[in-house]
């Protein structure tokens, strides 16, 4: 880097993440987040250092995951994650040091992904972005990602009393989740429910004459599927009773206004907007469902 803070061409370099990046990439990810989420005075996705690095750590111990940081002269400044544990990818958590950023590393995070989805011939690949942050939507689009949709970020309210038709998700369950996801989404959400659940973040199921008719895994992190949006709109209150207010929060796809409507009657309160984008191959998703703050 020179005095005008121009990056020379070898002073980036992009190599595979290790555990030892995951100390100095959390503090980096927590800076990234609340640096544009206090200016724009939304609520923070990641309150504090700790969250960053339980939930990078949770990524990079994920073989379906792959990551890779940026280094600059040697220096961890960034880094990016492509999720490719069923046949649509995600991408995230993208990150870059606010020190350096609109200095072109995000660009090169961004195309490492579409060359890794390349690489491993993945023909989908999703991510939400942050509906404030107008360079990254603007990035994303000149490198090919399409806005698909905008989906709010929701906080629920717990439902009063639990559900006797809800139980806890177990592993005995994802070929249920396999076909609700299939059906609602148009691809099969399994095998990243499977980490998931491994991973110990918890998931529930709502059964109707002893058939699995939704399935909720909590996180931004987690998605959901159901039948009809009353047994959707169940599992969010039922679940949001069983966890902390922050693994509660889901994402409410706004092309269904009917569903968006009815979790606003039931008190649920918006946070913030994010947009959903795509690049390859895209089909609507056809049924009641919430994605995932990746795909």
């Amino acid at each position: 880097m020179d005095a005008s803070g121009a990056i020379h061409p070898m002073a980036l370099e992009l190599v595979p993440l290790q555990p030892h990046h995951v100390p100095e990439l959390a503090r980096i990810c927590h800076g990234a987040f609340a640096s544009l989420q206090d200016r724009h005075r939304v609520p923070r996705d990641i309150p504090d250092v700790a969250t960053a690095e339980m939930i990078l750590s949770h990524v990079a111990g994920r073989s379906d995951y792959t990551g890779v940081v940026a280094l600059l002269d040697g220096r961890a400044v960034g880094s990016n994650f492509l999720l490719h544990a069923d046949p649509v990818a995600g991408v995230g958590p993208i990150t870059v040091d606010p020190e350096v950023q609109s200095r072109g590393i995000g660009r090169q995070l961004m195309a490492w992904v579409l060359e890794e989805t390349e690489r491993r011939g993945i023909r989908a690949t999703r991510l939400f972005q942050e509906a404030i942050n107008s360079t990254s939507l603007s990035l994303y689009t000149r490198l090919g990602f399409t806005w698909r949709g905008t989906a709010a970020a929701m906080q629920p309210v717990p439902a009063d009393a639990d559900d006797p038709s809800i139980r806890p998700l177990s592993a005995a369950d994802l070929d249920g989740v396999r076909a609700l996801s299939e059906a609602a989404c148009g691809f099969s959400r399994a095998g990243d429910a499977e980490r998931l659940l491994a991973g110990g973040i918890p998931g529930f199921v709502r059964a109707r004459q002893g058939r699995m008719v939704g399935y909720r895994i909590v996180s931004l992190f987690g998605h959901a599927a159901a039948e009809t949006e009353d047994d959707l709109l169940a599992l969010i209150a039922h679940s949001a009773r069983h966890v902390p207010a922050h693994l509660a929060v889901f994402l409410c796809p706004l092309q269904h206004p009917g569903l968006f409507r009815r979790a606003l009657e039931a008190g649920h309160r918006t946070l913030k907007q994010l947009s959903y984008m795509s690049h390859g191959e895209y089909a609507e998703p056809p049924g009641v469902y919430l994605p995932s703050i990746q795909c």
